[in-house]
């Protein structure tokens, strides 16, 4: 493996964009530990990556390499998380249309998990979601996801926790569901359209926001039907929360699915 460039790293690791013959890939590398949870979130990570090579919507890896000290996985290479993407533009507004095509890829890829593989992400935010130079969004980083139990999944320590679901930052041992997930869908939607973290503060004091204001929304300049599903994902009772085959019945999924977006243009003209 040659190593061109560092792409990230986070507190699991390091992402490295390296050259395997002609091949250009992401590596993400990853210390072996002791630490029974670190070891657990590696294990997931490969867990998925290897189980869904059929889906679209989801990175794509090639396989994986453990030496003594480290795992390291390899992946298709993409141009950028759209965390990264929003700081390129000076947190500008993404358009509605681009969000839309975006939001549909990252619902499939959910629905897929939730579906195909009785799994629940856990950490949907900008930065677990990759575009590539042809427009094409994936998630990804799935070290703390989990296996559904009838449906309900109950580790409270898995997450982002200015992400997460009232119903998760509460200090009790209910079990969530994927609904969780659609909260957190709505706030990254809200990012995306706005340019901006919907909350302010520190990690606690946005805790404290989503236990005791009101959920944000999208104000004037959205299509109704956008705001109605940034309302749907981010009603604060979770049994009020649509499932994702309800999610992609609706109406701004179904247009936007439909729409010839050319998201490749929208994003070479953001990077030049």
């Amino acid at each position: 493996l040659e190593f061109l460039a560092e792409l990230g790293h986070g507190s699991c690791g390091h992402v490295s964009k390296m050259r395997y013959d002609d091949n250009v890939m992401a590596v993400k590398s990853m210390p072996r530990s002791s630490n029974p949870v670190e070891s657990k979130r590696i294990i997931m990570d490969l867990r998925i990556l290897s189980r869904a090579y059929d889906c679209p919507h989801i990175v794509h890896s090639y396989g994986y390499i453990i030496t003594e000290n480290e795992v390291m996985i390899c992946m298709e290479a993409m141009a950028t998380c759209l965390d990264l993407l929003l700081k390129r533009t000076g947190n500008k507004p993404i358009p509605e249309e681009i969000v839309g095509k975006m939001s549909v890829s990252v619902v499939r890829a959910l629905d897929y998990l939730k579906e195909n593989h009785n799994v629940i992400h856990r950490d949907v935010k900008p930065s677990n979601i990759l575009l590539d130079w042809n427009g094409v969004v994936k998630l990804c980083d799935f070290g703390i996801s989990g296996f559904l139990i009838e449906s309900r999944a109950k580790s409270k320590l898995a997450g982002c926790p200015p992400y997460m679901a009232p119903e998760r930052v509460r200090s009790t041992n209910t079990p969530y569901d994927i609904r969780s997930d659609v909260w957190s869908l709505g706030i990254t939607l809200v990012e995306l359209a706005t340019g901006h973290f919907p909350y302010e503060g520190s990690d606690f004091q946005i805790i404290s926001s989503i236990l005791e204001l009101p959920s944000p929304s999208l104000k004037d300049g959205f299509s109704e039907e956008f705001c109605e599903l940034v309302d749907l994902c981010l009603r604060r009772n979770v049994e009020e929360r649509p499932r994702y085959a309800t999610i992609l019945r609706h109406p701004f999924i179904v247009k936007n699915e439909q729409a010839n977006t050319d998201v490749s243009e929208w994003f070479g003209d953001i990077m030049t």
